[in-house]
């Protein structure tokens, strides 16, 4: 049967909440067929002007509407009789021998770009031997040939003249086009690619008419007026959704409109993902004023069809009967107005209703989402009034708050299709989220940058998606999140960033969440100076390599002396002996201390280490206590914080830059005995010793392996540099509630200094919420093996003890160091979460976050190393500018040995650095998993949810609300 589909929406308790079916009515009639096969396909060739190849022809009940005919299905390739290019199905009735229907595979369209810019644009390639091809590997099927040639190939890596007669440079904005409309698919709406599987399919650019089309396979790219191809964005866009349009559910067999409105709904939507600058093709809702493809402007106007060949702006009962182009008119106009609204402001065109209402747009994101939730609802033979429905129920879906849903009734609304009988209601709890912003304010020179994390919570309801912008920045200033769109609960790391040219003053910037319908604001006061002062030379990175290696020395020590190193011991004194070679050797001022009251009896001395540059009255402490508990090493604690110390102690002397301060280093002896070889120090402090030390940083336990980000005092002064770096990295680091009183720098908030630090958490259990935040496991301890003989060089997470390094020797730099002519280019790079579990058969994401921590912004590559057989991973995009982000997908095949991997992340540009994931395989050697929100599945996946299993049947990310029972379009219950 064509046209008797039928898809069913049911939530997780079996509940069935939505059903969107093609036929209306019973259907009975004869299978016996009276007109032959080949009778039928002469009166189907008769369609075309010239047919060139006949595909298939088979008997089906053909139903559309109340009306079901027995049919023959025909399907012809050809030309029609303006010498267009088709692919038509046609249908006729196997007892009469009329043609009852017909549609084409072939969907014709244009878009709004000449250029991509600006040039240099990266895309993805791929190579072939000693050549490179135009073929995207990353997206199986992509890929750009001449229309009247083969695929692009050369032998360097550069392609395009620049030439808009080109076709090379057509398939180079192609080819951009394409992967920018595939990354708005997985970021945005949440689908795995073009097709649904993580693919694509291929361009051809040279067809000689002014025209551009997809077969039901292919791309092919055309030129205007002026002989120059016509591959822009949202031409490209327009016609890979006539793609998307065929691999969702219903195919692309539609009432008039709907599919070319698909395709400028898609364009505009990569448009605006892309969001290019002028004068390439900026942000907006018409289609062809750009690429001018016939000299008269643009061919369709999404906020008022009518200003373009008076097409209609509203539904009526003519729009089945019209013209498949001037038909998209309400549709687009639907979209807009979702959207944007019917009175937008901020220079975004109004946009007239049909009933003379207001519309309240909700960013074109969500309404993207709405429209791409109703396309996986989609029948055959789909009409406005069912999508009217479907995009109610996934608005529904999307917002339990009704907000969403209510302004996609009001669009509909406001161009003509009114209630229909299937249509949902939502009366459901509402959602609401706050904002806040820690800290408010930023004190700065011009070209120097402040950090902010933007908090969020969900107040009532579920969970939403909040976007975040920023508006009152003056010229010179750009405010960026990581990442751009937050689940309410979690956090973004905010940069504020000037330029040298930046004018001095106070200026007030208004952050925005948006959620639905939804807003909430933060203020933000950013103080600019004069700057002039010259810029902190740029924090070295602390090569997390030589951390552990000193762990690894500190476990030997340990092994040798009764494996411990507990402060009466010989295992102190060797680890104590350790420490202060290597400070001796470095240049440093060494002294030890030996404590004369109040410690353990037989307890080892103090170690402290002075760099001799710097102001000697503005000193600030970093110190560690260097003992363990008798029960085992003590390598998270505390040789972890030790060990730190001890290597950005010899990055500084290495480093050698001016000081403006003095740094003093200190190991602490019989802290867990009850921190007393740091008391006795804080204690023997004369007042002129006390007034000379501004501040005391401590790190106890800085690599645990379900690793937390807390720090000591956070909203304190002495917090600010070591909050800022690990926000700088989106961690959003929290209160060290667990560690008050517990550690050395209480010792020195008795005497009255200031004091922070770094701490990774030990027998507390992680939180959900922190799981979410920083990965890890949920309910279990930060350090599960705390005080016991597990704690060896094994119970380190690298990147938990790399990220403390680097803060450690950013706090360095900000209190102590000294002015340098100009900060050297430098960035840092994180992945978010840390750790993951993926089953053989299966993927996950990582956010791959970059930030520019020194100098100017720099183009930075991504790769992976270190991965095992089966593992692969891909970067979307492969290249980035710091400061934004990229999505890491780690793909497992089935079979993949069981076990824990080190992925190494390494970003390449001026400067190279590196993070780390630490992968877990579990074994049985299966592609089952538990779903899980966030997560990418691709088809064939096979998942558990509330005990039962489902397959998935079209690759996607998961997002609240598409449980594998409540979409059956995605999964089949196994």
């Amino acid at each position: 049967m064509v046209g008797g589909d039928v898809v069913v929406l049911a939530d997780g308790d079996g509940k069935v909440r939505s059903v969107q079916s093609a036929a209306k009515s019973r259907i009975a009639l004869s299978t016996k067929a009276r007109v032959t096969a080949a009778q039928a396909v002469r009166t189907s060739r008769a369609r075309l002007a010239r047919t060139e190849k006949v595909d298939s022809r088979r008997l089906v009940v053909r139903a559309r509407g109340d009306r079901a005919v027995l049919a023959w299905e025909t399907v012809l390739t050809g030309r029609t009789k303006v010498n267009a290019p088709s692919r038509l199905h046609v249908f006729v009735d196997a007892r009469t021998g009329a043609v009852v229907d017909s549609y084409d595979d072939v969907r014709a369209g244009s878009g709004t770009s000449k250029w991509n810019g600006p040039n240099p644009l990266t895309i993805d390639t791929s190579r072939s031997g000693s050549s490179y091809v135009l073929r995207d590997t990353s997206r199986p099927g992509l890929q750009c040939s001449d229309y009247s040639g083969g695929l692009f190939t050369k032998a360097t890596d550069n392609w395009g003249t620049g030439s808009p007669a080109s076709k090379e440079t057509g398939c180079v904005d192609a080819m951009f086009a394409a992967q920018k409309e595939s990354d708005m698919l997985k970021n945005w709406l949440g689908r795995n690619g073009h097709d649904g599987n993580g693919g694509s399919w291929p361009v051809r650019v040279g067809l000689n008419e002014l025209d551009a089309y997809w077969d039901g396979s292919t791309i092919t790219i055309g030129h205007n007026s002026a002989n120059e191809w016509i591959a822009g964005i949202d031409v490209v866009g327009h016609e890979f959704g006539h793609g998307l349009d065929s691999f969702t559910p219903g195919g692309a067999n539609h009432e008039s409109g709907l599919g070319e409105a698909t395709g400028d709904i898609m364009g505009a939507l990569t448009e605006a993902y892309a969001n290019e600058p002028t004068p390439y093709d900026t942000p907006d809702y018409t289609v062809g004023e750009m690429i001018n493809l016939q000299g008269r402007g643009p061919i369709r106007n999404m906020y008022n069809p009518s200003l373009v060949g008076n097409n209609p702006n509203c539904y009526s009962a003519s729009i089945p009967q019209t013209e498949e182009h001037a038909a998209a008119g309400p549709l687009n106009h639907w979209f807009y107005l979702l959207a944007e609204g019917s009175r937008p402001g901020g220079g975004k065109p109004s946009s007239p209703t049909c009933d003379n209402s207001t519309v309240t747009g909700v960013g074109i994101q969500n309404a993207g989402k709405v429209f791409y939730g109703a396309m996986l609802l989609k029948t055959s033979g789909m009409t406005y009034k069912r999508y009217r429905t479907a995009t109610l129920t996934a608005a529904k879906n999307l917002d339990a708050g009704c907000s969403l849903f209510d302004s996609t009734k009001a669009a509909w609304n406001a161009i003509g299709v009114t209630a229909q009988g299937g249509d949902p209601t939502c009366t459901g709890e509402q959602t609401d989220f706050s904002l806040s912003l820690g800290p408010t304010s930023g004190d700065i020179d011009a070209g120097s940058s402040a950090h902010a994390t933007v908090g969020t919570s969900t107040v009532s309801g579920t969970a939403q998606q909040v976007s975040l912008t920023a508006s009152g920045a003056p010229a010179g200033v750009n405010v960026s999140f990581s990442p751009a769109t937050v689940t309410s609960g979690s956090s973004s790391a905010m940069t504020v960033s000037t330029s040298s040219a930046t004018a001095a003053g106070t200026y007030q910037i208004t952050v925005t969440g948006t959620a639905g319908a939804r807003t909430h604001t933060a203020q933000y006061t950013l103080p600019v100076g004069g700057g002039g002062g010259g810029n902190p030379s740029t924090p070295p990175d602390v090569d997390v390599a030589k951390v552990q290696a000193h762990l690894v020395q500190l476990n030997t020590i340990a092994s040798q002396n009764g494996n411990n190193r507990r402060s009466t011991t010989a295992g102190y004194r060797a680890s104590l002996a350790y420490v202060k070679d290597r400070l001796q050797a470095a240049g440093y001022t060494v002294t030890e201390q030996s404590c004369t009251s109040g410690c353990t009896a037989g307890a080892g001395n103090n170690l402290i280490a002075e760099w001799p540059k710097g102001d000697a009255n503005s000193v600030y402490m970093f110190g560690a206590h260097l003992d363990s508990v008798s029960a085992g090493p003590g390598i998270n604690d505390n040789g972890s914080g030790s060990a730190v110390l001890l290597e950005t102690a010899l990055t500084l002397a290495q480093s050698d830059p001016a000081m403006k301060n003095r740094i003093r280093f200190a190991w602490w002896t019989d802290e867990e005995q009850g921190m007393k070889g740091s008391g006795f120090y804080a204690r023997s402090l004369s007042t002129t010793e006390l007034a000379r030390i501004k501040a005391y940083y401590n790190f106890d336990m800085v690599g645990s392996t379900n690793a937390g980000y807390f720090v000591n005092n956070l909203d304190s002064a002495a917090a600010v540099p070591l909050k800022a770096y690990w926000s700088s990295l989106g961690l959003a680091p929290q209160e060290n509630v667990e560690g008050r009183g517990r550690s050395d720098d209480y010792s020195f908030q008795q005497v009255g200094i200031p004091t922070s630090g770094y701490a990774t958490g030990a027998s507390d259990a992680k939180s959900a919420a922190e799981a979410a935040k920083w990965g890890g496991t949920a309910g279990r301890a930060y350090d599960s093996c705390y005080h016991s003989a597990c704690d060896t060089s094994g119970n380190v997470n690298a990147t938990a003890l790399n990220r403390s390094a680097d803060g450690v020797a950013y706090t360095i730099w900000k209190t102590a160091v000294g002015d340098a002519p100009a900060p050297a280019d430098d960035f840092s790079i994180s992945a978010n979460p840390a750790t993951g579990t993926v089953s053989p058969g299966s993927s996950a994401t990582v956010t791959v976050s970059t930030a520019t921590t020194g100098g100017n912004a720099q183009s930075v590559s991504l790769s992976a190393s270190g991965a095992p057989a089966g593992v692969s991973v891909s970067f979307a995009p492969s290249s980035v500018t710091s400061g934004q982000s990229s999505t890491a997908t780690v793909r497992v095949d089935a079979g993949t040995a069981s076990g824990t991997y080190t992925l190494t992340i390494t970003g390449t540009g001026e400067a190279t650095h590196t993070t780390t994931y630490t992968l877990t395989v579990p074994g049985g050697g299966g592609g089952d998993t538990t779903w899980q929100v966030g997560a990418t599945y691709a088809a064939g996946d096979v998942v558990t949810y509330d005990g039962l299993s489902y397959r998935c049947i079209q690759g996607h990310t998961a997002y609240p609300g598409w449980e594998p029972p409540n979409v059956p379009a995605l999964w089949q219950r196994v």
